[in-house]
């Protein structure tokens, strides 16, 4: 029996097909000559880096912004200014109250979060359903499918109509064991599709994993890999600097897996689909976290907002 991870994998092209498809508000219009601030925490700041480059390309002043730092540095805005922000459950946390601040200094404020949601704001885009597991996926790809639409740039849509095809595509997934020291590296806004890839590994598969800009890990993080290491790639095509870690990996010994496309919607489904494979092949349930075992729930205790 597929567990719900996989199932809500599986389930990515409907739901992202009926985001798209959902009539607009009739506030939803492009944010031109405004400033943006994009604000998430974990797979929602991920989303929020990705949005932030597509909204750049798109030619809008868009920043993404962590929730604690909005929260504890607070950043200046005010009247006419724009903050997006982004959690699936809406409950207590800095995103939450990231957006009461900026309700405060008078700017307008869109909350994304999913159907089931009780987060209450003026201004809310639905994506999916509550999820229904610990290591999020669809709500990270309907958050980004309304970002998407939200520009008015139809070029912006196109990774989120092969979506379907996306689930099959991409190389063989590597092998793992729970001792592989694992490397996911991504050059630009890829970066962030290494790092969602790295959460998702850690979160159901229980295995360590490590992420990096392409430039940062050349510039210093490289020196760390070595007997035990898989890298893994997420590359554009026609990035040169890859010629570079390619023959830096292949002299110390360390295979390496390239994900290479220009879709990076593709590639972060396959980041998803190799999550499952490790999970299969470690023979773990990716619907139990190890968040959820006793010792981690009491240790998750003090991990309480600061006040």
């Amino acid at each position: 029996m597929s567990s719900r991870f996989e199932r809500s994998v599986r389930a990515q092209p409907a739901l992202v097909r009926a985001v798209l498809d959902a009539p607009a508000p009739s506030w939803l219009k492009r944010p031109a000559g405004r400033k943006v601030f994009l604000v998430g925490v974990g797979t929602n700041h991920h989303a929020a880096r990705l949005a932030a480059w597509q909204w750049s390309r798109a030619g809008l002043d868009a920043r993404a912004v962590h929730a604690y730092d909005f929260v504890a540095r607070p950043y200046r805005l005010g009247r006419g200014d724009l903050g997006v922000f982004l959690s699936h459950r809406g409950g207590r946390s800095y995103t939450v109250r990231a957006e009461r601040a900026a309700r405060r200094a008078g700017a307008e404020t869109v909350v994304v979060t999913a159907r089931g949601s009780d987060w209450d704001a003026p201004r809310r885009l639905q994506t999916g359903p509550l999820e229904d597991t610990g290591a999020y996926t669809q709500s990270f790809t309907t958050t980004l499918a309304w970002l998407a639409r939200w520009p008015e740039r139809p070029a912006l849509l196109a990774p989120f109509r092969r979506l379907s095809a996306a689930l099959r595509g991409g190389p063989s997934f590597p092998r793992v064991a729970a001792a592989t020291d694992l490397l996911l590296i991504g050059d630009g806004p890829r970066e962030w599709v290494a790092r969602e890839t790295a959460l998702k590994v850690m979160e159901a598969a229980s295995l360590r994993a490590r992420a990096f800009g392409l430039e940062e890990f050349l510039h210093g993080p490289c020196v760390s890999a070595g007997r035990g290491s898989l890298a893994v790639a997420f590359s554009a095509p026609g990035e040169p600097r890859w010629r570079a870690a390619r023959a830096y990996l292949r002299e110390i010994g360390v295979p390496l897996v390239e994900v290479r496309s220009a879709d990076w919607l593709a590639q972060v489904l396959w980041g998803q689909r190799f999550t499952l494979a490790a999970c299969r092949r470690l023979g773990i349930d990716p619907d139990l976290l190890r968040g959820d075992e006793p010792r981690y729930r009491r240790a998750r205790s003090f991990l309480k907002l600061a006040a």
